[in-house]
């Protein structure tokens, strides 16, 4: 069965008039009548009823309509994938992230590509460690990570996009919930609800750092291994925990992020393996470079 025959066949359906079928096609009208013929013998059917006032699908005719519709879709809809394969206009990311280092920064990236990008399929990891992504990156199993910087490993590519300061997370009847800044040292006193130690510079090595700095060690740590234990703990008052600032696509209505007064910044950026820039993730790369503050650096 040929593409040419299906497309005469549904000319002709709709039409209901091999002239006519033949001007849309462009073809000579006997061209139409051989092409329903090679079809009809294919199937082993007549499709048509035809005598010299009208023509008028049969019952074989109108089964094979829509599936031959459907049929012709598809295969344009893979033409036009395959012209587009190379320009980026369509693929799969696997997309990785580090939620201690600014969710709302990949919230925005994840916005910015569906809206330019629609045919670009995004499939987005669990919030890992900084190491974790960049193992999942070497070992082929991401292909893009939003991570907190600056990053340097083999064969990887890292990109700025911004930068992200940190807070203090509280419940909202905290006694210092209502401060537009709380310095590390007002903290002395109180549990701390982190995340278990990993390697490099996670949001834990940035809060031991400010602690050092300010004079103490915390009287109280609480490990948790995952983002929604540690706002439950802290939403429950066992506990303070820490964030980026302000955190507005993380944080739940009964819990704010204060500003620490002595935080650092640290950049946020996008990270890949250059050996395996597909265009779809050159073109992410791109639209990340213009769309963010950092964008023009790195």
């Amino acid at each position: 069965m040929q593409i040419a025959w299906m497309q005469t066949f549904v000319a002709v359906a709709e039409e209901l008039h091999f002239g006519r079928a033949a001007q849309r096609l462009n073809v000579a009208q006997p061209a139409v009548s051989q092409q329903i013929q090679n079809l009809e013998k294919d199937l082993g059917s007549r499709l048509f009823d035809r005598d010299k006032r009208s023509v008028r699908l049969t019952d074989a005719g109108e089964a094979f309509l829509e599936p031959c519709r459907k049929a012709l879709m598809a295969i344009d809809d893979a033409a036009s994938r395959a012209r587009n394969a190379g320009t980026g206009e369509f693929g799969r990311l696997r997309v990785g992230h580090n939620s201690g280092f600014g969710v709302d920064h990949f919230i925005r990236l994840m916005q910015v590509v569906s809206n330019e990008y629609p045919n670009i399929q995004l499939e987005v990891d669990s919030s890992r460690t900084n190491a974790e992504n960049l193992g999942l990156l070497q070992e082929g199993r991401l292909d893009l990570a939003m991570v907190g910087g600056p990053i340097t490993g083999a064969g990887i590519a890292w990109q700025p996009l911004e930068e992200t300061a940190f807070g203090v997370l509280l419940p909202k009847d905290h006694a210092l919930a209502g401060r537009t800044q709380v310095s590390m040292g007002e903290l002395a006193a109180e549990t701390f609800v982190l995340m278990k130690p990993a390697a490099g510079r996670t949001l834990r090595y940035f809060v031991e750092e400010l602690c050092e700095e300010a004079g103490f060690v915390p009287r109280k740590v609480m490990e948790v291994k995952d983002a929604l234990s540690l706002l439950t703990l802290v939403a429950s008052g066992l506990g303070v925990g820490f964030s980026p600032s302000p955190a507005r696509g993380t944080t739940p209505a009964t819990l704010v992020v204060v500003p620490l007064t002595e935080s650092p910044t640290a950049q946020v950026g996008i990270a890949w393996r250059e050996a395996a820039e597909t265009p779809a993730l050159s073109n992410v790369v791109r639209l990340a470079r213009s769309r963010f503050a950092l964008g023009t650096e790195g």
